[in-house]
Protein backbone atom coordinates (compact mmCIF):
# COMPACT_ATOMS: atom_id res chain seq x y z
CA UNK A 1 0.00 0.00 0.00
CA UNK A 2 1.16 3.75 -0.86
CA UNK A 3 1.20 7.11 1.32
CA UNK A 4 0.71 10.51 -0.18
CA UNK A 5 4.96 10.30 0.33
CA UNK A 6 5.16 8.64 -3.00
CA UNK A 7 1.59 8.11 -5.15
CA UNK A 8 -0.59 7.44 -2.80
CA UNK A 9 -3.60 9.76 -2.08
CA UNK A 10 -4.29 8.80 1.54
CA UNK A 11 -1.68 10.23 4.70
CA UNK A 12 -0.54 7.97 6.83
CA UNK A 13 -3.08 8.47 9.46
CA UNK A 14 -5.79 8.12 7.40
CA UNK A 15 -4.35 4.99 6.31
CA UNK A 16 -3.50 2.96 9.40
CA UNK A 17 -7.07 4.46 10.26
CA UNK A 18 -8.85 2.85 6.91
CA UNK A 19 -6.41 -0.11 7.77
CA UNK A 20 -7.64 -0.37 11.25
CA UNK A 21 -11.32 0.38 10.70
CA UNK A 22 -11.31 -2.59 7.84
CA UNK A 23 -9.87 -5.31 10.69
CA UNK A 24 -6.51 -5.71 9.31
CA UNK A 25 -4.14 -6.54 11.92
CA UNK A 26 -0.86 -5.94 10.20
CA UNK A 27 0.51 -3.46 7.73
CA UNK A 28 3.06 -2.72 5.38
CA UNK A 29 3.77 0.85 3.66
CA UNK A 30 5.91 0.41 0.55
CA UNK A 31 6.22 3.82 -1.25
CA UNK A 32 8.02 4.00 -4.31
CA UNK A 33 11.78 4.86 -3.67
CA UNK A 34 11.46 6.68 -0.26
CA UNK A 35 10.90 5.94 3.25
CA UNK A 36 10.02 9.24 4.30
CA UNK A 37 6.59 8.05 5.83
CA UNK A 38 7.44 5.05 7.96
CA UNK A 39 8.09 7.06 10.86
CA UNK A 40 4.51 8.60 10.85
CA UNK A 41 2.90 5.38 9.64
CA UNK A 42 4.48 3.43 12.60
CA UNK A 43 3.35 5.72 15.08
CA UNK A 44 0.02 5.63 14.01
CA UNK A 45 0.48 2.09 14.21
CA UNK A 46 1.16 2.27 17.64
CA UNK A 47 -1.47 4.51 18.55
CA UNK A 48 -4.24 1.56 16.95
CA UNK A 49 -3.06 -1.39 18.09
CA UNK A 50 -1.78 -2.70 14.08
CA UNK A 51 1.90 -4.20 13.78
CA UNK A 52 3.94 -2.61 11.12
CA UNK A 53 6.36 -3.70 8.58
CA UNK A 54 8.60 -1.45 7.27
CA UNK A 55 8.71 -1.13 3.45
CA UNK A 56 9.61 0.24 0.03
CA UNK A 57 9.17 -0.23 -3.43
CA UNK A 58 12.30 0.53 -5.30
CA UNK A 59 11.70 1.14 -9.66
CA UNK A 60 14.67 -0.62 -10.90
CA UNK A 61 16.00 -1.21 -14.36
CA UNK A 62 16.48 -5.13 -15.49
CA UNK A 63 18.51 -4.72 -18.40
CA UNK A 64 18.73 -8.12 -20.00
CA UNK A 65 15.38 -6.93 -21.46
CA UNK A 66 15.35 -3.68 -21.11
CA UNK A 67 12.26 -3.15 -19.14
CA UNK A 68 11.60 -1.82 -15.31
CA UNK A 69 11.07 -3.82 -12.21
CA UNK A 70 9.78 -3.31 -9.13
CA UNK A 71 11.61 -4.46 -5.93
CA UNK A 72 9.71 -4.34 -2.60
CA UNK A 73 11.54 -4.36 0.25
CA UNK A 74 10.20 -5.42 3.91
CA UNK A 75 11.51 -5.74 7.44
CA UNK A 76 14.85 -3.60 7.58
CA UNK A 77 15.99 -0.86 9.55
CA UNK A 78 14.49 2.42 7.47
CA UNK A 79 17.57 4.06 9.51
CA UNK A 80 20.09 2.22 8.25
CA UNK A 81 22.46 5.21 6.64
CA UNK A 82 23.52 2.98 3.70
CA UNK A 83 19.88 2.69 2.95
CA UNK A 84 19.45 6.45 3.68
CA UNK A 85 22.51 7.47 1.71
CA UNK A 86 20.61 5.80 -1.44
CA UNK A 87 17.24 7.51 -0.73
CA UNK A 88 19.40 10.88 -0.53
CA UNK A 89 20.06 9.48 -4.20
CA UNK A 90 16.83 8.74 -5.33
CA UNK A 91 15.27 12.15 -4.15
CA UNK A 92 17.90 13.97 -6.67
CA UNK A 93 17.07 12.21 -9.13
CA UNK A 94 13.17 12.44 -8.78
CA UNK A 95 13.68 16.29 -8.77
CA UNK A 96 15.92 16.46 -12.07
CA UNK A 97 13.01 14.18 -13.22
CA UNK A 98 10.75 16.85 -12.11
CA UNK A 99 12.37 19.91 -13.71
CA UNK A 100 12.88 18.32 -16.72
CA UNK A 101 8.98 17.52 -17.04
CA UNK A 102 7.61 20.34 -15.98
CA UNK A 103 10.34 22.22 -18.36
CA UNK A 104 8.60 19.47 -21.47
CA UNK A 105 5.35 19.85 -20.68
CA UNK A 106 5.07 23.53 -20.52
CA UNK A 107 6.55 23.59 -24.02
CA UNK A 108 3.20 21.98 -24.93
CA UNK A 109 0.83 24.86 -23.20
CA UNK A 110 0.22 23.16 -20.10
CA UNK A 111 0.68 25.23 -16.97
CA UNK A 112 2.22 23.40 -13.65
CA UNK A 113 2.12 24.84 -10.41
CA UNK A 114 5.41 24.46 -9.33
CA UNK A 115 5.27 25.50 -6.06
CA UNK A 116 3.00 22.43 -5.42
CA UNK A 117 5.31 20.02 -6.29
CA UNK A 118 8.31 21.93 -4.07
CA UNK A 119 5.35 21.16 -1.41
CA UNK A 120 5.44 17.66 -2.17
CA UNK A 121 6.47 15.03 0.72
CA UNK A 122 8.78 11.94 0.20
CA UNK A 123 9.76 11.58 -3.31
CA UNK A 124 8.30 13.25 -6.48
CA UNK A 125 6.20 10.67 -8.61
CA UNK A 126 4.41 11.06 -12.24
CA UNK A 127 1.11 11.45 -9.98
CA UNK A 128 2.06 14.46 -8.04
CA UNK A 129 3.05 16.67 -11.00
CA UNK A 130 -0.21 15.52 -13.46
CA UNK A 131 -1.81 16.55 -9.65
CA UNK A 132 0.27 20.35 -10.42
CA UNK A 133 -1.08 20.80 -14.11
CA UNK A 134 -3.70 23.54 -13.31
CA UNK A 135 -4.77 24.05 -16.82
CA UNK A 136 -5.58 20.22 -17.50
CA UNK A 137 -8.89 19.45 -18.50
CA UNK A 138 -9.19 16.10 -17.82
CA UNK A 139 -8.82 13.66 -14.86
CA UNK A 140 -5.56 13.04 -12.77
CA UNK A 141 -5.52 9.57 -13.95
CA UNK A 142 -6.01 9.94 -18.01
CA UNK A 143 -3.77 13.00 -18.07
CA UNK A 144 -0.90 10.55 -16.49
CA UNK A 145 -1.98 8.04 -19.23
CA UNK A 146 -1.99 10.14 -22.37
CA UNK A 147 1.04 12.63 -21.29
CA UNK A 148 3.31 10.84 -19.20
CA UNK A 149 3.58 6.98 -19.79
CA UNK A 150 6.14 5.59 -22.30
CA UNK A 151 4.15 6.06 -25.32
CA UNK A 152 3.34 9.68 -24.76
CA UNK A 153 4.47 13.09 -25.90
CA UNK A 154 6.26 13.96 -22.24
CA UNK A 155 7.72 10.58 -21.50
CA UNK A 156 11.55 10.90 -19.87
CA UNK A 157 12.90 8.05 -18.01
CA UNK A 158 14.39 8.51 -14.70
CA UNK A 159 17.46 7.45 -14.09
CA UNK A 160 16.87 4.31 -11.76
CA UNK A 161 18.64 1.75 -9.53
CA UNK A 162 20.41 -1.79 -11.31
CA UNK A 163 17.84 -4.42 -9.66
CA UNK A 164 20.97 -5.90 -8.10
CA UNK A 165 21.74 -2.58 -6.58
CA UNK A 166 17.81 -2.48 -5.22
CA UNK A 167 18.61 -5.85 -3.40
CA UNK A 168 21.71 -5.21 -1.89
CA UNK A 169 20.32 -1.72 -0.30
CA UNK A 170 17.62 -4.14 0.89
CA UNK A 171 19.76 -7.10 2.47
CA UNK A 172 22.24 -4.31 3.60
CA UNK A 173 19.41 -2.64 5.82
CA UNK A 174 18.79 -6.31 7.24
CA UNK A 175 15.22 -6.50 5.09
CA UNK A 176 14.11 -9.00 2.62
CA UNK A 177 14.18 -8.09 -1.16
CA UNK A 178 10.99 -9.39 -2.97
CA UNK A 179 9.48 -9.66 -6.74
CA UNK A 180 6.65 -7.37 -6.83
CA UNK A 181 3.76 -8.06 -9.29
CA UNK A 182 6.34 -9.84 -11.96
CA UNK A 183 3.65 -11.21 -13.89
CA UNK A 184 1.89 -8.09 -14.85
CA UNK A 185 5.26 -6.50 -15.23
CA UNK A 186 6.30 -9.12 -17.76
CA UNK A 187 2.27 -8.97 -19.52
CA UNK A 188 2.72 -5.21 -19.84
CA UNK A 189 6.05 -5.71 -21.93
CA UNK A 190 4.71 -8.59 -24.03
CA UNK A 191 7.77 -10.58 -22.18
CA UNK A 192 5.55 -13.13 -20.17
CA UNK A 193 6.65 -16.39 -22.11
CA UNK A 194 10.48 -15.25 -20.16
CA UNK A 195 8.66 -15.75 -17.17
CA UNK A 196 10.64 -18.50 -15.60
CA UNK A 197 13.91 -17.23 -17.09
CA UNK A 198 13.34 -14.23 -15.51
CA UNK A 199 12.49 -15.91 -11.76
CA UNK A 200 15.61 -17.72 -12.38
CA UNK A 201 17.61 -14.31 -13.15
CA UNK A 202 16.44 -12.44 -10.01
CA UNK A 203 17.05 -15.39 -8.14
CA UNK A 204 20.79 -15.79 -8.51
CA UNK A 205 20.64 -11.64 -8.07
CA UNK A 206 19.86 -12.83 -4.49
CA UNK A 207 15.55 -12.08 -4.13
CA UNK A 208 14.06 -13.82 -1.51
CA UNK A 209 10.56 -13.88 -2.75
CA UNK A 210 8.51 -12.89 -5.33
CA UNK A 211 4.48 -11.06 -4.31
CA UNK A 212 2.31 -14.62 -5.62
CA UNK A 213 -0.66 -13.01 -4.37
CA UNK A 214 -1.38 -9.68 -6.41
CA UNK A 215 -4.60 -7.29 -6.54
CA UNK A 216 -7.02 -9.18 -8.67
CA UNK A 217 -4.43 -12.14 -10.50
CA UNK A 218 -6.29 -14.83 -11.91
CA UNK A 219 -6.13 -18.55 -10.55
CA UNK A 220 -3.44 -19.63 -13.38
CA UNK A 221 -1.32 -16.18 -12.73
CA UNK A 222 -1.19 -17.23 -8.93
CA UNK A 223 -0.90 -20.78 -9.68
CA UNK A 224 2.33 -20.10 -11.77
CA UNK A 225 4.29 -17.48 -9.21
CA UNK A 226 2.84 -19.95 -6.68
CA UNK A 227 4.96 -23.19 -7.80
CA UNK A 228 7.90 -20.83 -9.29
CA UNK A 229 8.18 -19.78 -5.12
CA UNK A 230 8.01 -23.53 -4.03
CA UNK A 231 10.41 -24.82 -6.45
CA UNK A 232 13.04 -22.47 -5.25
CA UNK A 233 11.95 -22.50 -1.67
CA UNK A 234 11.10 -18.77 -1.67
CA UNK A 235 8.95 -16.42 0.03
CA UNK A 236 5.52 -15.97 -1.13
CA UNK A 237 3.69 -12.49 -0.17
CA UNK A 238 0.59 -10.92 -1.31
CA UNK A 239 -0.44 -7.37 -1.10
CA UNK A 240 -3.56 -5.19 -2.88
CA UNK A 241 -1.00 -2.65 -4.05
CA UNK A 242 -3.86 0.07 -2.63
CA UNK A 243 -3.16 3.46 -3.64
CA UNK A 244 -6.26 5.14 -2.56
CA UNK A 245 -10.27 5.17 -2.88
CA UNK A 246 -11.58 5.10 -6.27
CA UNK A 247 -8.34 3.86 -8.49
CA UNK A 248 -9.52 1.76 -11.07
CA UNK A 249 -8.41 -1.56 -11.86
CA UNK A 250 -7.21 -2.58 -8.47
CA UNK A 251 -8.48 -4.19 -5.24
CA UNK A 252 -9.49 -2.46 -1.82
CA UNK A 253 -7.38 -2.02 1.00
CA UNK A 254 -6.51 -5.43 2.33
CA UNK A 255 -8.02 -7.42 -0.83
CA UNK A 256 -6.23 -9.69 -3.12
CA UNK A 257 -6.93 -12.91 -4.53
CA UNK A 258 -5.56 -15.79 -3.26
CA UNK A 259 -7.75 -18.65 -5.04
CA UNK A 260 -8.02 -20.79 -2.03
CA UNK A 261 -4.01 -21.20 -1.95
CA UNK A 262 -2.79 -21.55 0.89
CA UNK A 263 0.17 -19.66 2.81
CA UNK A 264 1.23 -19.15 5.89
CA UNK A 265 0.70 -15.22 6.77
CA UNK A 266 1.69 -16.29 10.37
CA UNK A 267 4.89 -17.80 9.41
CA UNK A 268 5.63 -14.98 7.04
CA UNK A 269 5.13 -11.99 9.52
CA UNK A 270 7.35 -13.63 11.83
CA UNK A 271 10.15 -13.99 9.19
CA UNK A 272 9.58 -9.99 7.84
CA UNK A 273 8.99 -8.27 11.50
CA UNK A 274 11.79 -8.03 13.96
CA UNK A 275 9.26 -7.77 16.69
CA UNK A 276 6.80 -10.45 15.57
CA UNK A 277 3.65 -11.02 17.65
CA UNK A 278 0.93 -13.65 17.29
CA UNK A 279 -1.72 -12.60 14.66
CA UNK A 280 -4.61 -14.99 13.16
CA UNK A 281 -5.64 -13.47 10.31
CA UNK A 282 -3.26 -10.86 8.39
CA UNK A 283 -2.55 -8.67 5.11
CA UNK A 284 0.90 -7.44 4.30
Amino acid sequence: MHTTYSDGDLCPAELVTKARDLGLKAISVTDHDTVDGLESTERECRKMGLQFIPGIEFTTNFDPLGIEVHVLGYGFDKDDSYLQKKMEITKKRAWKYADELVDLLSSHGWLVDYARIEATKGIITKHDIALAVVNRDMPTYEFHDMWLTEKSQCFIDVEKFQIEEAIEIIHRAGGKAIGAHLIRTLDQYNSLPLLADVVDHFVKCGMDGFEVFYGKNNWQQVKSMLDLCRSYDLLMTGGSDYHGPGRTGRCPLGGYNVHNFYYDQEKLLKTLSKSPITVQESTV
